[in-house]
């Protein structure tokens, strides 16, 4: 990509940042920020297939830190314990509930994002490195050899995107939520007692 087309594409992600902040997603229409960026919308779709795929890489922009800590989780395969690498990459992950719950809503309720398909093959961004990282397990023998490590990501962000969706309680009522290590826990262990 060229200097000018670099430019253009951080002017329009910056853009939407700004108006998703300022409309919400549902709001902020390839147009609106096409105009604010002050190019033509054509530009945009030069840059980015559809809405969503610009949306999201406004979220991993403005959490650069997130993504720069799960690219590295395969790498830290054998080391600590699967418990605690787990309860930090979903930790790490967590950080995001402000900015991906809302977008996941909006994906649920636009119409031009309910109709973006998810891309084929193997899990993109942080569920596949997340995947990655348990194959890497897998290879060890640190985790069984028969699930299939995709699979396994998706459960564990299921897992923590459920957790995110529960409201906060206030701080005078006992948590009813297992924290992050309980919640990585139970799913290592299983919810079988060990002779079943």
């Amino acid at each position: 990509m060229t200097t000018r087309g670099t430019a253009t594409r951080t002017k329009l992600v910056d853009t939407a940042i700004r108006l998703v902040g300022e409309l919400g997603y549902a709001k902020t229409t390839t147009r609106a920020i096409a105009q604010a960026a002050g190019v033509a919308e054509g530009t945009l779709y030069r840059h980015f297939p559809d809405k969503a795929t610009l949306f999201v890489e406004a979220i991993m922009r403005q959490n650069q830190h997130v993504v720069d800590w799960i690219d590295g989780l395969p790498a830290r395969a054998g080391t600590a314990t699967v418990a605690a690498n787990l309860t930090d990459c979903l930790t790490q992950l967590a950080g995001l509930r402000a900015d991906i719950l809302p977008l996941e809503l909006a994906l649920l309720t636009d119409p031009e994002l309910a109709r973006v398909a998810p891309p084929a093959g193997a899990l993109p961004g942080p569920p596949g490195r997340l995947a990655e990282y348990l194959r890497a397990e897998q290879e060890l023998g640190r985790l069984r050899s028969d699930v299939d490590p995709e699979h396994g990501a998706v459960v564990l962000l299921s897992m923590l995107f459920g957790m995110a969706m529960s409201p906060p309680l206030p701080p005078d009522v006992p948590a009813t939520l297992p924290s992050m290590a309980e919640a990585v826990d139970m799913v290592l262990r299983g919810l079988q007692p060990p002779d079943a």
